[in-house]
């Protein structure tokens, strides 16, 4: 019974997730997971702690199974749930040190899940869940690392007081002035271009993609209308340094519009398959090589070993990771890029300090599923984080422009091909989360062993 209510507290928690967004939620599941672990002994608690992480993993992450089949989204589940295991971290009885244990240990178990192991896949961290709680004001101060230290300690705490005193601090957070500085606007065009098929084949059709983008980009826009034009990640669908005339027609586009284009592309550059964002102005200006690729879908760790079990590994060619960190300048305004997978790595967000960021991404692989709005439900944590505006844009969706606040300003319907044109706020400087860097989940982890030595009773 304490299994199955271990269980259902995980999938309680992934009720906070979009696209239902229940920002209550993972309060209640952490509070339930902490009050069944009490009292009971080390193996209980260990294997009470992975069925709340099998809870939470399976249904957030059930879209990575969509057309691969059930297997890897299980495997991918349980390999994680061990991930939770720290939870079970607590000295006997029932005194206050486990309520800051706890807390401080739900900072260890995100740590783990973003890191470990092959670079991690931090995609279902619970401090993901608080774009539209009061903790949202804790983002530019402490991070995601701070939400969810306050997440779990507001659930395991039993004393009004201190409660209360949180409630204060959380209240206060809400009303401190940014720090940083605002340096004009710049309007953008985001172009969701779409795809003819969803699933792992959508670029079945060598330039059909691309074909997509530029039509829609040459039908809705016209000379001197903004300031940038972007394309989502993967909108050139073949080499764009081995086919001339798709990257003369991009400079041409460029040239009939006056206008400068950020385009998603691939390319074998030196017999490396790279992803790739390309700032033609109108000619080539800017390569950005993606540097956080993804475990199994841009390459395959161990690939001699995994090959024993799935024939999948087959279809998939490793990409190579980039080393540079990458400055878009337009017209003296720089912006800082991610492609897709890279707003999971919080070393990224730490480095930000242009004055807005860019998202490009290509959700059709994983077709009509909530992956498309949990990696927005992302990009508004790191909006928050950074202090940054966003602009937002997918070949399917969901293409948005979100404001500092994690507010979407403007966003297009799913798989509906269009151009979404808004103004970016610039800003410059930088938040206190991003300064502190990795020093609140070391400072957790110091906690953790500095409380259980001094109470040595750890059983």
């Amino acid at each position: 019974m304490i299994i199955v209510l271990s269980f259902l507290s995980g999938c309680i928690a992934f009720l906070g997730f979009a696209p239902i967004s229940f920002w209550p939620a993972p309060f209640i599941a952490l509070l339930i997971l902490n009050r069944i672990i009490e009292d009971r002994k080390l193996l209980g608690r260990l294997i009470i702690s992975q069925f709340f992480g099998l809870g939470l993993l399976l249904p957030t992450q059930i879209w990575t199974g969509t057309y691969v089949g059930s297997l890897p989204w299980i495997t991918l589940a349980v390999m994680q749930s061990f991930l939770f295991l720290p939870f079970a971290i607590r000295i006997p009885g029932k005194s206050i040190v486990n309520v800051w244990l706890f807390a401080f240990v739900a900072v260890i178990v995100e740590l783990l899940l973003r890191t470990i192991p092959f670079t991690g896949f931090g995609w279902s961290r619970l401090s993901f869940t608080q774009v539209n709680s009061p903790l949202s004001a804790i983002y530019p101060i402490l991070g995601s690392v701070g939400v969810i230290f306050l997440v779990a300690l507001i659930a395991a705490n039993r004393k009004l007081l201190t409660l209360l005193f949180l409630f204060i601090i959380i209240l206060i957070a809400n009303f401190l002035p940014s720090t940083l500085n605002p340096t004009g606007s710049i309007k953008i065009a985001l172009v969701q271009g779409g795809v003819k098929n969803l699933g792992l084949d959508f670029n079945a059709t060598p330039r059909e993609v691309f074909k997509s983008h530029l039509d829609v980009t040459t039908q809705k826009l016209s000379a001197n209308q903004v300031d940038l034009i972007i394309w989502p990640e993967n909108s050139v669908d073949v080499d764009l340094f081995k086919f001339a005339d798709i990257r003369d027609s991009i400079i041409e586009l460029s040239k009939n519009l006056n206008t400068p284009i950020l385009v998603g592309g691939i390319t074998h550059s030196n017999d490396d398959l790279r992803n790739i964002s390309v700032l033609f102005n109108p000619q080539v200006a800017n390569v950005y090589t993606k540097r956080y690729l993804t475990p199994f879908g841009e390459y395959i760790p161990m690939r001699s070993f995994v090959e024993n079990f799935t024939e999948l590994t087959q279809e998939v060619e490793d990409f190579k990771a980039g080393k540079q960190r990458n400055s878009v300048l337009i017209d003296g305004v720089p912006a800082q890029v991610f492609i897709c997978y890279e707003l999971l790595n919080d070393s990224f967000k730490n480095e930000v300090n242009t004055d807005f960021l860019v998202v490009q991404t290509n959700n059709a692989t994983f077709g009509d599923t909530a992956q498309l709005d949990q990696e927005l439900q992302i990009a508004k944590v790191r909006a928050i984080e950074t202090g940054r505006e966003v602009a937002y844009v997918s070949t399917t969706g969901i293409t948005s422009f979100i404001a500092s606040d994690g507010a979407v300003k403007a966003s297009l319907p799913k798989f509906q091909p269009d151009v979404l044109i808004g103004s970016v706020e610039t800003k410059s400087g930088q938040n206190l989360n991003q300064k502190l860097s990795i020093i609140p989940e070391i400072f957790s982890i110091f906690m953790v062993f500095l409380l259980l030595y001094r109470n040595r009773r750890f059983v």
